[in-house]
């Protein structure tokens, strides 16, 4: 694996010295932190200044929050992964930053071998949501699959092409339109094409919910936390 080039925002100076510590002792992945930042607006400022692979983001700081800064650079188009790590553990936040546009999500208390395994994953082309929390997203999504008519879900994905369908997967893995036209070896704007039609055949037009949809019909699955010894 190259070298991943990271951004570091928390407004709390002495986690991030000892992040940036940690992550230098590390070579699977090799990490160089080129920016630090404490808040939300110098997150976005640093990576447009050094263009890095990595943003490793607090939710909540002074001012903008992790959450403002994935939408503002998303809205610039913003390709940089984005791992949000944080306290909260209600599963509302994890929704909202989820359809914002991060790549993934995990708590502060994790471990470092957590945590690394969270960037592996996500440089990797995947999406990492924090284990204690993804079966609050799965029962929700089963929820939601027990109030739809019978056999709803399945046929709306019956309904999808078979591009359409690895269009889907890519979306649900964390991928952007970039990421999936390269995959694929398509353009951007025919990517879009898919994505458009398949979230109007499934009715579901956020990707929070597409990522639901995808576990719903087992398209995508959920990384489970290895058991501690």
């Amino acid at each position: 694996m190259n070298t991943v080039r990271m951004v570091l925002a928390d407004d709390h100076v002495v986690l991030r010295v000892g992040l940036k510590s940690f992550f230098e002792e590390q070579a699977d992945p090799k990490i160089q932190v080129v920016g630090e930042a404490g808040s939300g607006a110098d997150a976005i400022a640093l990576v447009e200044k050094y263009q890095p692979d990595f943003l490793l983001l607090d939710l909540s700081m002074p001012e903008m929050g992790g959450l403002e800064a994935t939408i503002e650079l998303r809205r610039r188009n913003s390709q940089v992964k984005i791992l949000i790590l944080t306290q909260f553990t209600e599963t509302i936040y994890l929704r909202r930053v989820l359809e914002a546009g991060v790549n993934g999500y995990i708590l502060k208390s994790a471990r470092g071998e957590e945590l690394l395994s969270a960037i592996r994953a996500i440089v990797a082309g995947g999406t990492y949501i924090e284990p204690s929390m993804a079966s609050g997203l799965v029962s929700r999504a089963f929820e939601h699959r027990k109030e739809s008519l019978p056999g709803s879900t399945e046929e709306a994905f019956s309904r999808l092409t078979p591009r359409e369908k690895q269009v889907l997967k890519l979306i649900a893995e964390g991928a952007s339109n970039k990421e999936i036209a390269n995959s694929l070896a398509l353009s951007v704007k025919t990517v879009m094409t898919h994505r458009l039609n398949l979230m109007d055949k499934v009715g579901i037009h956020n990707r929070s919910k597409l990522i639901q949809f995808s576990i719903q019909v087992g398209l995508v699955q959920i990384p489970l936390a290895e058991s501690q010894s």
